[in-house]
């Protein structure tokens, strides 16, 4: 009996998981944000992905050449996709631009200072 409640408790978790994952969603194409805020939301993960790919190329890993390859292709991409991202951002929020580059780490701003 207690077997086939853990066996529930597991598929619940699961079920649990599933709902959360659905949360996470693949990073929509720059023509189709036209908020400088839903831009904002989405440069932090290209960095996250631009040092996934890094981490991978450092170090001393026994990777084929291909895979090496694919690594230095796809950050290449990254940096291109972030670099557009933050053009977009600061000519859709030209005063918060000036002030700090997005998903960068920056001091407290006051609200009187950006309303200038």
């Amino acid at each position: 009996m207690a077997r086939n409640n853990e066996k529930n408790y597991g598929v619940l978790n699961r079920l649990y998981l599933q709902n959360n994952y659905k949360e996470h969603k693949e990073r929509p194409t720059l023509n189709t944000l036209h908020t400088a805020k839903a831009i904002r939301r989405w440069i932090p993960v290209i960095k996250s992905d631009i040092q996934y790919c890094l981490h991978h190329l450092s170090g001393v890993r026994n990777y084929p050449e291909y895979k090496i390859k694919e690594y230095q292709k796809r950050l290449e991409m990254l940096q291109d996709e972030y670099q557009c991202f933050v053009e977009k951002h600061r000519e859709l929020d030209p005063i918060r631009s000036e002030l700090t580059t997005p998903g960068d780490i920056h001091s407290y701003i006051p609200k009187k200072q950006l309303k200038k």
